[in-house]
């Protein structure tokens, strides 16, 4: 587990970070090594979130604060685990001040405690062991996080392939379509129809040997190799979608 503390007191950060090597020493033969790094303010941490797996918080000396940063977190992208950890601002009081936030956090009253470190440690263990992985589309000027049902389709047109979203978006690409696949295809609802075309398997309306035709609306080019790629899709789509018995 990769985990990132940003915290302005050097004091308490340093702290975590004895309390975490702690943690990580017990847990290594049964959870894994905890690597952990430290920053003191959020200016670097927040250019490159996303290879952490949970993250401390706690900014009280200056802008932002550490519930907006994890606001900003969010909204970049970042699913997983965020811990706030309350010294001067009390972040629990201040989350459930927030007029309907769609976001979910967790809390940590400092002093930190040995037992509620590892309590919270248990929790977040479990929380990603079902977290959903995002996919990372770079454009050339912004970088989205989606998760896979967050994609409909995508086409090549040009140098750039476009993938468009559920909520309308249309993200270009400089890649070939091949390629983009290559960083998607582990994902089962994806299926490249031809070297130009892939959709997601959950927004096929209908399909022939030559033609899909999405719920939307949407026509796409096929082949007649892309209908046994479909018919795979789509059985497991069934399965997934079918109740455990």
């Amino acid at each position: 587990m990769h985990i990132a503390i940003c915290d302005d007191n050097v004091a308490d950060r340093k702290q975590l970070e004895r309390l975490l090597g702690r943690e990580s020493d017990k847990r290594k033969s049964d959870t894994g090594v905890f690597y952990t790094d430290s920053y003191g303010d959020c200016e670097v941490l927040g250019r490159n979130p996303m290879p952490y797996d949970l993250f401390f918080i706690d900014l009280t000396e200056s802008e932002p604060d550490g519930l907006t940063f994890a606001l900003q977190l969010r909204r970049f992208g970042v699913t997983a685990p965020i811990i706030l950890c309350s010294s001067k601002i009390d972040y629990k009081a201040a989350y459930k001040a927030l007029p309907e936030c769609p976001y979910e956090f967790l809390f940590l009253e400092k002093a930190i405690r040995t037992a509620d470190l590892s309590l919270m440690l248990d929790h977040t263990i479990e929380i990603l062991e079902q977290r959903i992985p995002t996919i990372e589309l770079r454009s050339d000027t912004d970088t989205y996080y989606v998760q896979e049902d967050d994609i409909i389709y995508a086409v090549t047109k040009g140098q750039y392939v476009h993938v468009f979203l559920k909520d309308g978006r249309d993200v270009l690409i400089l890649t070939d379509m091949l390629n983009f696949y290559s960083t998607v295809n582990m994902y089962t609802h994806m299926v490249l129809l031809t070297n130009k075309t892939l959709i997601n398997i959950a927004y096929l309306g209908s399909y022939t040997p030559f033609k899909v035709k999405l719920k939307d609306g949407t026509s796409l080019k096929s082949t007649p190799f892309a209908v046994s790629l479909i018919k795979a899709a789509l059985t497991m789509l069934l399965a997934e979608e079918s109740p455990t018995k």
